[in-house]
């Protein structure tokens, strides 16, 4: 059974395929970062609050990894009630 970290990762892979995860603007701008990003996550596996902990150096890549943990959804029961998730964009 895969566990809590492995689906985040899932869902942000879901987001990237989708379109949804690393914004236009920041790749045609060659825009690359990480930010940390503090989550509260509910009973039902869902981000009820978070916040960016530590940014990226760029409000562009800040907001759109806000937008990726505020969308995660039925995170499995072992997931921590508060956690600092990662966040990164990287250009290939």
């Amino acid at each position: 059974m895969p566990n809590w970290t492995d689906e985040v990762r899932r869902q942000f892979r879901k987001q990237h395929e989708n379109g949804d995860f690393y914004p236009t603007e920041a790749i045609a701008r060659g825009l690359e970062g990480e930010a940390l990003i503090f989550a509260v996550i509910d009973s039902d596996g869902h981000v009820a609050a978070a916040r960016v902990e530590q940014g990226s150096g760029f409000t562009l890549l800040d907001q759109a990894a806000l937008r990726a943990v505020r969308s995660l959804r039925a995170l499995p029961a072992d997931t921590p009630r508060e956690t600092l998730l990662p966040v990164r964009f990287r250009l290939k």
